[in-house]
């Protein structure tokens, strides 16, 4: 196994979905705890501004202790967004629009060049973003965010 792709009808524009996944404000929404990013000599891009191609990026999981570092290798306005995901992947989100006005994304993982290939790794990404894909398009057309929120709540899911 190489890669992986998922793919989601969202009903909502390109521009509402690539604000949700391009900005630190709408990642943090679905995705992250907090999320920021940065660029130049380590200035942050606010909430709602749209990471670029070269940001770098520092992303904290919701109710745990991991946070995650990364590179954002490509940004096209209401198209594209492509980041390395750990040492080991690159992810790339393409978004579209259908016929009927729906926004299809399709989210794609790979391993990079140099990677070490992990299948345990490799196997809870492919599961865990159709978790979080499905949790995009809920809170995009619903409101309603799937995550855990409190701690006390029961059992975390390790992610």
């Amino acid at each position: 196994m190489e890669a992986f792709t998922h793919a989601i009808y969202i009903n909502a524009a390109c521009e509402k979905v690539f604000s949700y996944i391009a900005t630190s404000s709408g990642i943090s929404k679905w995705f992250m705890g907090n999320a920021s990013y940065y660029y130049g000599n380590s200035s942050i891009r606010l909430g709602e501004a749209v990471a670029e191609k070269g940001d770098s990026y520092l992303w904290k999981w919701k109710n745990k202790e991991h946070e995650l570092k990364g590179i954002v290798t490509a940004s096209e306005k209401d198209k594209c967004f492509q980041f390395t995901f750990s040492p080991l992947y690159i992810v790339t989100i393409k978004l579209s629009t259908n016929i009927s006005g729906k926004t299809l994304l399709t989210l794609s993982q790979k391993y990079q060049e140099s990677a070490v290939k992990d299948d345990f790794n490799y196997i809870n990404c492919c599961a865990c973003w159709v978790f979080f894909l499905t949790n995009l398009k809920s809170v995009i057309e619903h409101g309603i965010d799937l995550r855990e929120t409190n701690e006390d709540d029961g059992i975390l899911v390790n992610v």
